[in-house]
């Protein structure tokens, strides 16, 4: 219920910023639409609670396994000596669990995926880009490249890695035994392009990695890739689904520099009307544009062989089924005012699918695109 109200609280925030029509008409949705004002203390109090007890946990451990380092020591010299009993008793996967604990010490104290902590403190020690950043990694490089230490590398990896990345930007089901449960939703936000640029850079970075080991690593991501493009998938469909379906007729509305008003002066609109009329128009032709430009210029690049599903939504449901209508709808308002903020957004969305217009798989469902553009005067040639 939580994670619903952020996300409900958020698609208001970014709503109500987006509704200046004159200023900044093509911004994307940012971080600070993530927190209220009012709870930003809040914030800081847990992240310093949070901080306060990471700092406290090493000193409660024999120094022996306060590190990467000593661990990698301990558990290669008992193979090394006892190399059948290492085999029998499981050792390696105590080796797993007991690093992973060091590893999310770290993720507790430096890693922010989304930028977030950014939108409390300004510029934040959180900001982890690339997954070679980090401490406890480095320090299984560093112990020679030997096959135990690959191993439970790749094991920690998709352990508290992709695993943390999966629930960030995916709502899922808990149900156990078949029973149904209800949906819980990940702190990713489509509408974001700074968040989708910082999870993208650090899931390339990630996927780099696995993809330069050695052994089993083809499979680990190609799983991690299908992984993520099934989850995006579902959350931008959720996403679409919970959006207001604009109903507006735009026969008797223009604009006027940064309002809207009756064409034949019969009718003075008050601000809510205004307001709902500026989102139907401006603020979900905006919304819309930026999640598929950071669905096809980000997302794609890196799940490319897995993306099928998701460039028949963005196509099909995103672009041709609503884009495209409140676009028009939007020209028809804003004609008089000589407004291209419609033929920007379309360039923009033009632009973002520019690779895959001329692909034989894409050329049937991008019609629509190709056709919008052409009516605005706009080249859809690649």
């Amino acid at each position: 219920m939580a994670r619903m109200k952020r996300l409900d609280r958020r698609q208001k925030m970014q709503s109500l910023r987006l509704r200046n029509v004159d200023n900044d008409m093509i911004s994307s949705c940012i971080n600070e639409d993530n927190f209220d004002v009012r709870e930003v203390d809040e914030w800081k109090q847990r992240h310093k609670a949070l901080n306060d007890a990471v700092a406290l946990i090493p000193n409660s451990v024999n120094e022996d396994y306060r590190s990467i380092a000593n661990l990698c020591s301990l558990f290669l010299e008992w193979q090394r000596l006892y190399p059948e009993d290492y085999k029998s008793s499981f050792a390696e996967m105590s080796l797993v669990k007991m690093a992973s604990v060091l590893v999310r010490l770290e993720l507790c104290q430096r890693w922010d995926l989304l930028g977030l902590s950014r939108s409390i403190e300004g510029e934040s020690q959180l900001r982890i880009n690339e997954i070679s950043e980090f401490r406890w990694l480095q320090c299984f490089k560093s112990n020679n490249g030997t096959s135990l230490t690959k191993d439970v590398l790749l094991q920690i990896i998709e352990k508290e890695i992709v695993a943390r990345l999966l629930r960030s930007l995916s709502f899922y089901n808990e149900a156990e035994g078949g029973e149904s449960t209800e949906h819980l939703y990940g702190v990713y936000n489509p509408f974001s392009a700074d968040q989708t640029k910082q999870m993208c850079t650090f899931l390339k970075s990630m996927l780099g990695y696995m993809s330069t080991e050695e052994t089993g690593t083809s499979n680990s991501c190609e799983k991690t890739i299908e992984s993520v493009s099934v989850a995006l998938l579902s959350l931008v469909r959720k996403c679409i689904e919970r959006m207001t379906i604009p109903v507006l007729n735009p026969s008797n509305i223009k604009r006027e520099t940064n309002t809207f008003v009756a064409k034949d002066g019969a009718i003075e609109f008050d601000s809510e009307t205004n307001d709902a009329i500026a989102y139907a128009g401006v603020v979900q032709a905006k919304e819309l544009c930026t999640l598929v430009t950071n669905m096809l210029q980000f997302w794609y690049p890196i799940i490319r062989d897995k993306a099928g599903d998701l460039l028949k939504f963005v196509f099909t449901d995103i672009i041709s089924h609503r884009i495209i209508p409140v676009i028009q709808t939007l020209q028809t308002i804003s004609n008089e005012c000589n407004c291209d903020l419609g033929k920007t957004l379309i360039s923009d969305v033009l632009d973002a699918a520019s690779g895959l217009l001329d692909e034989k798989e894409w050329m049937l469902q991008a019609a629509p695109l190709r056709v919008a553009a052409q009516t605005m005067g706009l080249s859809s040639d690649v």
